[in-house]
């Protein structure tokens, strides 16, 4: 866009987001499986290699105000991922491709498999103002389409999973909550850490993964800013 149509519009020029992993944000789902090997292809979705539009910041007459944008947003999900599965104990093992069979490679026992079908976050402001600032209201979602399989090819879990994050946080009965995150980088990284966090509670996931005794398994300590929220 030419710097006359972004007068034009009042739109800002786009905002590059960068999206990380938050370990432990998901409570229980730490250190909870045993070291096996698990291979993980690229994640798939309609996500290019450049800039992926993901939403936009909104002045607060409703107008487009700033275009959010995620470069490489597969593979970003796909290194939250990697970092998710450690985080629960197990040995995440990169590839560079899907194999042509969709079996583990020699020396893997498993592979998980990824689609993403929504990584999305709008930050709206209104026209109220309060002691902290302007106030504005933002969603960022996160939706992934997950399948593990084992060394014979077999299906043993699928589903799909959102991790979502709202801001201002739903009030409870008469107590309203301030926002904890401002910054669509951080509620975006919040939803995708929810996204892979919950993978690891899945029944059916943890059914088919070999689990840590009770004993061998450390309990989990949400870390910031991730301690305020619940998942």
């Amino acid at each position: 866009m030419t710097a006359l149509a972004l007068a034009l519009t009042g739109c800002k020029p786009r905002t590059r987001i960068d999206l990380h992993y938050l370990p432990g944000f998901v409570p229980g789902s730490q250190n909870i499986f045993r070291p096996v090997k698990i291979a993980v292809p690229p994640t798939t979705g309609d996500f290019g290699s450049g800039d992926s539009s993901v939403g936009t910041i909104y002045a607060a007459d409703g107008a487009p105000q700033t275009p959010l944008v995620v470069a490489d947003a597969a593979r970003a999900f796909n290194n939250g991922l990697i970092k998710g599965l450690a985080d629960a104990g197990l040995a995440p093992v990169a590839l560079d491709s899907n194999p042509g069979d969709g079996k583990p490679p020699e020396g893997s026992d498993f592979i998980l498999t990824s689609d993403l079908e929504q990584l999305e976050v709008n930050k709206r402001f209104g026209t109220n103002q309060t002691v902290h600032g302007q106030y504005f209201s933002m969603r960022a979602v996160v939706r992934v389409k997950f399948e593990l399989k084992n060394r014979d090819g077999a299906v043993l879990y699928s589903g799909e999973i959102s991790g979502i994050e709202n801001e201002p946080p739903n009030p409870v009965g008469a107590e309203v909550f301030l926002p904890l995150e401002t910054e669509p980088a951080e509620s975006l990284s919040v939803a995708l850490s929810r996204a892979v966090g919950q993978l690891m509670l899945q029944p059916g996931f943890r059914d088919a993964l070999p689990m840590r005794s009770v004993e061998a398994a450390p309990t989990s300590t949400p870390q910031s800013p991730g301690a305020s929220h619940t998942p």
